[in-house]
């Protein structure tokens, strides 16, 4: 019983800053007025921040996502993933008459890609992986509630990225973490799931990079 009252504590807590750690980040470009400042605390922000909060509360539960690797789920990811944003997006775009670009696409560069979107990335990781795994693991929820809470908060931090185009975001962004989220599951791997995540952003700035 009181294990199960501690591992509940946590989750709540892990929750809570995983929730207020994802605002902050909203937050950077109203604290810093320079962009190359923004930049550089931008790509770091997420991943520093959450690296240091999942080893606090988790502690070897979190390290144990870093010793996993499953070659056979990041190659059943990769297209997997592919295919869902590209049928969600499809279909938003024929829904809605188009979509909102990332704000990301007007920034886009290889020297920007490689300085950033690893790091920017694998912080996105970290503060999904944690919402599900708090909600699953400590709260004992089941998967797909837990995964569908991760899902619709990542979602709504992308917000800003979409010019606050919420159903869009909804739309598009929810199936693409369904897929990521369930990589964990089945590979208990945060590598896992951040190259997937990496391949298929990559793949999705390709058009912009080659221009």
């Amino acid at each position: 019983m009181k294990n199960t009252l501690i591992n509940k504590k946590r989750g709540y807590i892990l929750i809570l800053i995983t929730i207020l750690v994802g605002l902050s980040y909203q937050l950077l470009p109203y604290v810093f007025s320079s962009y190359t400042v923004l930049e550089i605390v931008g790509a770091y922000f997420n991943v520093v921040i959450m690296f240091i909060v999942l080893l606090l509360l988790l502690k070897n539960e979190f390290l144990d996502w870093f010793k996993h690797f499953s070659f056979k789920w990041l190659l059943i990811g990769i297209p997997f993933l592919f295919i869902v944003g590209t049928l969600t997006g499809s279909l938003w775009s024929l829904i809605a008459g188009g979509h909102t670009e990332n704000s990301v696409n007007s920034v886009l560069t290889w020297g920007y890609v490689i300085r950033n979107i690893p790091f920017m990335l694998m912080g996105e990781e970290l503060l999904s992986i944690a919402i599900l795994y708090a909600a699953w693991k400590k709260l004992g929820w089941k998967f797909w509630q837990a995964t569908l809470l991760c899902s619709v908060l990542f979602a709504v931090w992308h917000l800003p990225a979409y010019d606050y185009n919420l159903l869009q975001c909804l739309v598009t962004i929810i199936p693409s973490r369904l897929v990521l989220n369930y990589l964990f599951k089945k590979s208990n791997s945060v590598w896992v799931t951040w190259l997937v995540h990496v391949s298929f952003d990559m793949i999705s700035f390709l058009p912009i990079l080659l221009r």
